[in-house]
C-alpha cells in the first residue's frame, strides 16, 4: 500500500520535463572561460537552444526530454568543439578549449560529474580510464586491481574482491549491461581488456531497485565510446626482464583500435591483451621454483545507429588463461601443484531506442565457460608439515552456460524492467585418497572418497523491478522502488523494497546529505548445490599405529528449507564542497545479513552430518572519511580513511570439517581490516611530464592457527598478519613521432620503500615453519611504452 501511495504522489509532484544538461568550459591550464557560446540541438526534432557560459565558466540547459543531442561550444580565439550526448538522466560535461594560436592534434571532450552529483541518491564511486591507466598500483595491470584504490573496495590475498565487508559471491559484475558474474560464486567470471574500459561505476550499496542479486555491490563496466575519429594505441610491447633469474618476467602487450565503418552510422572497437608472466618463489630451490601464467582477453564491439533515437550494440568477449604450478610454495613443490586452464566466450546484443519520450533498452546475452584444474599425476599425496610429497589429490573439470535477457523502460523519473537467466553448471570432481603426517613422520590420518564424481545444476532466475524519483522540492528528492526475484533451485519469491533520499541543506550543489535503506537478496552459489551430491570424504585417524575414533561427517546434504540469503542495509552520508573542486564526504554504512548460506554441522547418531543451510549471519559497519579533488582529466587527488568491522558466522570446510566451529556464533571475517588508508593522485609536473602515485596502508588480515588435522587451535581468526603498507610512484612523458602519433614513456617503482607485505603464513602449529610469513612483492622498477594515435 505504501508503495502505491508513493507512486501516486510521484505523478502529482514529478514535473513533465525533468532532465538537465550542464557543464564547464576551461582552457588547457584549467582556467574557466566565460562568454563561450554554447549551442544545443536535438537532432531528431531539430530543436535548438543557445546560451553563454557564466563568469565561472558554467552553463546549463533545463527541462529536456530523453533523447540524443548535439552540443557545440565556440569562442573567438579558440578552436570550436562539439560532442554528442545521449540523455537518459541529467548529465554534466566538461570542455577543454584550445587557443587557436596553439596547434594540438586532439581535443578531448570528457563527460565528468560535478564535484557533488546532486542527481545521485546512493553512494557510488566512478573509476574512469584516467584512474585505470594513470595510477600505479600493486599487482598486474587489470581493472580489479585499480578498483581497490577506491574507498570500500578491498582485494584479499587470494585475489577475491570485497566491497564494504561483503563476501566475493555477493558482488555482481556487468559489462555494457551483460552479466559477467560467476554462477558458482567466485566473483568475476570473465576478464575485461583494460584498454577497452571507459569507466567503472561501483554502486557501493546498490539502493536502486534496478539492481538485484548483489547485496555487496554492483560493478558496472562501460566500454570505450566509439566516435568518428580513428583511435589507436599499443601498450607494453617491450618485455620486462628478471635479471636475477635471467628470464623474461612479463610480456603484456595491449592493443586498442577503433573508428568508423560508416561515419555517423556504424563504428567498431577492438581491444585485446596478451599476458605472459613468469615469477619465481625464492623459498623454493632452483630450478623448480617457477610459476607461469599465459592469458589472452579480447573484446570486439560494434555500434550501429539505425537512427538518432535507435542504437544497436554488439559485444563479443573472449578469454583464455593458463596457470602453471598453481599453489607452489615452500611446502608445496611442483609435483604437488596443479595446472589451471580457463576459457570463456560471451556474446551480447543490446537495443536502445527512444519512442514517445520513453527509453526502451533490451539486452540479450549468451555466455559459456570451461575450466579445468588438474594434478601433475596420480601418485598418492602425503601431506607433511614441512614438505608435501606425491601429486595433488584432486582433479576438477567444469563448465557453465548462461542465457540472459533483460528489458527496461524509462519514462521521465519512472523506470521499470524485467530480467531472466537460464544457467546450467556441470562439475566433475575426481578426488583420490591421501595421507597426513606429523612433523615426526607419524601417520595422523588417512582420507579417502566414495560416491559419484559428477553433478549438474539447472537454474532459472527471474527478476522484476519498478522505481520512481520524487522531486518534492528543489532541495529534496526521494527514490523509492521495489523488486521481486525468484530462483528455480529455491522456489521462493523474494520481495525487496528500497528507499533513498537526497537533500541539499544550503539549496545549492555545494552540500548534500544522502541516505538509504533497503532489503537485498543474493543468489545461491551453485557450487553449494553440487558438492553435497558428489564424493563423500571418509577419514581414519591414528594414534601411533592404532586407529582411533574421531567424529566424522556421516553424510553431506542440502537443507530442504534452503532460502536465499538476505540483508538489511542502510547508510547516511554528507558531502560538502569547501572550496572549488575540494570535496569531503562522511559516510556511515551498516549491513546486517541473515539466512546466510553456510556449511553447518548437525549432530548425528554416530558423529555429525554436514548440511548446507541458512544458519549463517553477518554484520558490517563502517565509517568512511574521504577528501577528493576531481579537477580535470589529467589532474586528480583522493584520500580516504575507513574504520570498519566485518563479522560473520564461519562455515565449515567440506574437505577438513571442524565441528567445533559450529559453536562460534559470530567472528571477524578473513578479509576484515579495522583500519584502512588509501591516497592517490595524478598530476602534471615540469618538463611536460605527468606524475602519479598511490599509497595503501591497512590492518593485516586475520587468520587461525590449525593443527595437523586442520582443526582450529585457539580462537577462530584470532591471529593477524603484519600491517600492509605499500607506496607506488611513476613518471610519464609523451613524445611526438612521425605519422601523427605519440609515444608515452613511463618509468615507475612498485613498493618504493621495499616494505615486507606477506600474503602467506604457515599457520600449522606442528610445522617447523609455524608463523613464518612469505610471498611478499619486493620493490621493483617497471616501465611502460605506449604508441598513441587519437
Amino acid at each position: 500500500m505504501l508503495f502505491y501511495s508513493v507512486f501516486f504522489l510521484s505523478l502529482l509532484f514529478s514535473p513533465a520535463d525533468e532532465l538537465s544538461l550542464g557543464g564547464t568550459v576551461v582552457d588547457p591550464n584549467a582556467a574557466v572561460i566565460s562568454g563561450v557560446q554554447v549551442m544545443l540541438e536535438q537532432t531528431t526534432d531539430r530543436r535548438r537552444w543557445e546560451t553563454t557560459t557564466a563568469s565561472d565558466g558554467t552553463f546549463r540547459f533545463e527541462h529536456l526530454d530523453l533523447g540524443t543531442y548535439l552540443l557545440k561550444v565556440q569562442k573567438t580565439g579558440y578552436f570550436d568543439s562539439a560532442t554528442e550526448v545521449r540523455l537518459e538522466s541529467s548529465k554534466t560535461v566538461e570542455f577543454t578549449l584550445v587557443p587557436s594560436e596553439e596547434l594540438h592534434e586532439e581535443i578531448d571532450v570528457v563527460a565528468r560529474p560535478d564535484p557533488i552529483n546532486t542527481d545521485s541518491v546512493a553512494p557510488q564511486e566512478t573509476v574512469n580510464d584516467e584512474v585505470i591507466q594513470s595510477l600505479p598500483y600493486t599487482g598486474r595491470r587489470d581493472f580489479l586491481n585499480a578498483l581497490t584504490l577506491m574507498p570500500g573496495v578491498l582485494r584479499d590475498n587470494s585475489g577475491q574482491v570485497h566491497i564494504h565487508g561483503s563476501s566475493a559471491d555477493q558482488v555482481r559484475y556487468q559489462l555494457d549491461g551483460m552479466n559477467l558474474t560467476d554462477p558458482s560464486g567466485r566473483g568475476l567470471a570473465s576478464n575485461i581488456p583494460m584498454d577497452s574500459i571507459e569507466s567503472v561505476d561501483i554502486d557501493l550499496s546498490g539502493y536502486s531497485a534496478e539492481f538485484g542479486k548483489g547485496s555487496g555491490g554492483i560493478v558496472r563496466v562501460h566500454s570505450q565510446f566509439v566516435g568518428n575519429q580513428y583511435r589507436f594505441s599499443l601498450t607494453d610491447f617491450v618485455p620486462g626482464l628478471n635479471f636475477r633469474e635471467r628470464a623474461v618476467a612479463e610480456l603484456s602487450p595491449r592493443l586498442l583500435f577503433s573508428g568508423p565503418v560508416l561515419p555517423g552510422k556504424l563504428w567498431f572497437m577492438y581491444s585485446g591483451s596478451l599476458r605472459y608472466v613468469q615469477t619465481f618463489v625464492e623459498e623454493v630451490p632452483k630450478p623448480n621454483n617457477e610459476l607461469n601464467q599465459t592469458a589472452t582477453d579480447q573484446l570486439f564491439k560494434l555500434q550501429w545507429n539505425l537512427k538518432e533515437s535507435h542504437v544497436l550494440t554488439f559485444d563479443l568477449l573472449h578469454n583464455s588463461e593458463f596457470y602453471g604450478n598453481s599453489g607452489l610454495s615452500m611446502i608445496r613443490p611442483q609435483d604437488t601443484t596443479t595446472n589451471l586452464l580457463r576459457r570463456g566466450i560471451t556474446l551480447g546484443v543490446s537495443d536502445r531506442r527512444v519512442m514517445r519520450e520513453m527509453l526502451w533498452e533490451s539486452m540479450f546475452q549468451w555466455t559459456r565457460h570451461r575450466e579445468s584444474e588438474l594434478a601433475k599425476g596420480l601418485q598418492p599425496l602425503e601431506v607433511r608439515p614441512d614438505l608435501w610429497r606425491g601429486n595433488f589429490y584432486s582433479d576438477r573439470r567444469g563448465n557453465d552456460q548462461r542465457f540472459h535477457v533483460a528489458q527496461t523502460v524509462a519514462w521521465k523519473r519512472l523506470k521499470g524492467g524485467v530480467e531472466f537467466d537460464q544457467v546450467t553448471s556441470d562439475l566433475r570432481l575426481d578426488r583420490r585418497a591421501f595421507e597426513m603426517f606429523d612433523a615426526q613422520g607419524q601417520l595422523q590420518s588417512a582420507v579417502q572418497f566414495v560416491g559419484p564424481n559428477f553433478a549438474t545444476v539447472n537454474n532459472r532466475e527471474y527478476g522484476a523491478f519498478i522505481l520512481d524519483r520524487l522531486v518534492l522540492n528543489p532541495k529534496l528528492q526521494v527514490e523509492v522502488g521495489a523488486r521481486v526475484d525468484r530462483e528455480r533451485v529455491i522456489g521462493r519469491n523474494n520481495f525487496s523494497p528500497r528507499m533513498a533520499f537526497s537533500f541539499l541543506p544550503l539549496g545549492t550543489p555545494r552540500s548534500k546529505i544522502t541516505g538509504g535503506v533497503g532489503i537485498f537478496y543474493d543468489n545461491i552459489a551453485l557450487m553449494n548445490l553440487q558438492l553435497p551430491r558428489m564424493q563423500q570424504r571418509l577419514a581414519t585417524v591414528y594414534d601411533g599405529a592404532v586407529a582411533e575414533p574421531l567424529p566424522t561427517p556421516m553424510s553431506v546434504r542440502i537443507s530442504p528449507d534452503l532460502r536465499n540469503a538476505s540483508g538489511l542495509h542502510w547508510n547516511l552520508a554528507w558531502e560538502h564542497e569547501w572550496a572549488p573542486r575540494w570535496v569531503s564526504r562522511i559516510n556511515y554504512i551498516q549491513k546486517k545479513g541473515s539466512d546466510q548460506v553456510r556449511l553447518a554441522a548437525v549432530t548425528a547418531a554416530n558423529g555429525f552430518d554436514l548440511v548446507f543451510n541458512n544458519s549463517g549471519k553477518s554484520d558490517y559497519h563502517a565509517l568512511e572519511l574521504t577528501f577528493d579533488r576531481p579537477i580535470r582529466t589529467n589532474i586528480r587527488f583522493l584520500t580516504s580513511y575507513i574504520y570498519s568491522d566485518a563479522k560473520a558466522r564461519p562455515s565449515l570446510s567440506l574437505d577438513f570439517p571442524d565441528p567445533q566451529l559450529e559453536f562460534i556464533s559470530e567472528a571477524i571475517t578473513g578479509w576484515n581490516t579495522r583500519h584502512r588508508l588509501v591516497t592517490w593522485g595524478y598530476f602534471p609536473v615540469p618538463w611536460k611530464m605527468n606524475a602519479s602515485y598511490s599509497v595503501e596502508a591497512r590492518s593485516g588480515f586475520p587468520y587461525s592457527a590449525i593443527d595437523v588435522m586442520n582443526r582450529v587451535v585457539g580462537g577462530y581468526n584470532s591471529l593477524t598478519m603484519p600491517m600492509f603498507f605499500v607506496t607506488n610512484f611513476s613518471l610519464e612523458k609523451e613524445i611526438s613521432i612521425p605519422f601523427k602519433r605519440r609515444i608515452a614513456v613511463r618509468l615507475g617503482v612498485t613498493n618504493l620503500f621495499n616494505r615486507f607485505n606477506p600474503r602467506f603464513v604457515d599457520s600449522n602449529i606442528t610445522s617447523p615453519g609455524f608463523m613464518t610469513f612469505s610471498d611478499s612483492s619486493a620493490r621493483h622498477f617497471v616501465g611502460r611504452i605506449r604508441i598513441l594515435k587519437k
